[in-house]
């Protein structure tokens, strides 16, 4: 087998079938469908909708159950273990394939170029992840940031069992994907491109991480209102990256903290556009967290706070739009 969609699936039948729907206009490949349920509560649903597609596909379909809850680190980490193909392309079960597009996927993976590749994705009729460049070290920050939406990321599924890992810090770090794909990327010196118009972003499901009974922190991320939601994840996130340059190079960890600091200036003017309440509480966050952070960002702490609405409004939409590069 060429390759498998892997879809991680928990507690989003709907959604299921919606990805199952698109994919019945894909034609006969060497691929094949797994839906892999992590124990969630609504699996017999989803299991009645899979068996409800029999016969409706021209590959095979599966419908995985995990023999106990493994929460989202270990499910994906699982997904390279429960199918025999050469490549595995993840899917989250709230997006979906349009499955007319199968073909020109099956033709690029079949040259075997290489170990790893991004799909870039339709988000609110935006494509994403389309403008990353060629392998670069002074670059790899397009590699860490465009590895953080785990759907449309395609792996050789044996590079990556060979990868050298700990398993017990990757099955608790909320970004198992970004170092995979990282490390994977830096291996090689190199990485490919599946086609557009492919992978399409729902963003309808409910968030469900929280829920899950086996993630991790799962009272401090399940609310992904808050404005600083997104910082107690980038805690994950940054001690990921850490990892990856001790297991690469040192300078990797160091660019990325040159960027991150960047961005940090926009998620700040997020908060200031939002109101002085959504202003003080991040910057609250921000003053208690251990972040190594540049005189920069210390210093537009201070003029967001003279910053006029309109202003702040304006600038946010600007910085979003200039070094926004991923989901």
């Amino acid at each position: 087998m060429l390759f498998s969609i892997v879809v991680l699936s928990y507690n989003r039948p709907e959604q299921i079938d919606r990805i199952l729907t698109k994919l019945q206009s894909a034609s006969a490949g060497n691929f094949n469908l797994i839906i892999k349920d992590d124990c969630s509560p609504r699996q017999d649903e989803i299991k009645a909708i899979v068996k409800s597609y029999s016969g409706k596909h021209n590959f095979d379909v599966t419908f995985h159950k995990n023999k106990s809850n493994l929460g989202y680190d270990r499910n994906l980490l699982d997904a390279f273990n429960i199918t025999e193909s050469e490549y595995v392309f993840l899917l989250s079960d709230d997006d979906y394939i349009e499955g007319e597009r199968i073909v020109d996927l099956i033709h690029i993976l079949s040259r075997r170029e290489y170990k790893l590749y991004f799909t870039p994705y339709i988000d609110k009729l935006n494509e994403c992840r389309k403008n990353i460049g060629n392998f670069s070290i002074n670059k790899f920050n397009e590699v860490i940031y465009n590895s953080i939406l785990f759907s449309g990321l395609i792996f050789d599924r044996r590079s990556v069992i060979e990868l050298p890992k700990d398993e017990s810090f990757l099955s608790n770090c909320i970004y198992s994907q970004v170092f995979l794909s990282s490390l994977l990327a830096y291996k090689e010196k190199g990485f490919g491109r599946a086609p557009s118009a492919l992978l399409y972003l729902g963003g309808d499901g409910e968030n469900f991480f929280g829920e899950n009974q086996s993630a991790v922190n799962r009272e401090v991320l399940r609310n992904r209102t808050s404005i600083t939601s997104n910082l107690k994840y980038q805690k994950f996130l940054l001690n990921v990256v850490e990892r990856i340059s001790k297991s690469t190079e040192e300078s990797i960890y160091k660019k990325f903290m040159a960027e991150y600091n960047r961005r940090l200036i926009a998620y700040l003017l997020r908060a200031r556009s939002l109101g002085w309440g959504d202003f003080r509480e991040l910057t609250a966050s921000i003053k208690k967290s251990n972040f190594d952070l540049a005189w920069h960002v210390k210093l537009a702490m201070y003029l967001f706070v003279i910053t006029p609405d309109f202003i702040a409004k304006s600038l946010y939409k600007f910085l979003v739009a200039y070094f926004k590069k991923s989901g």
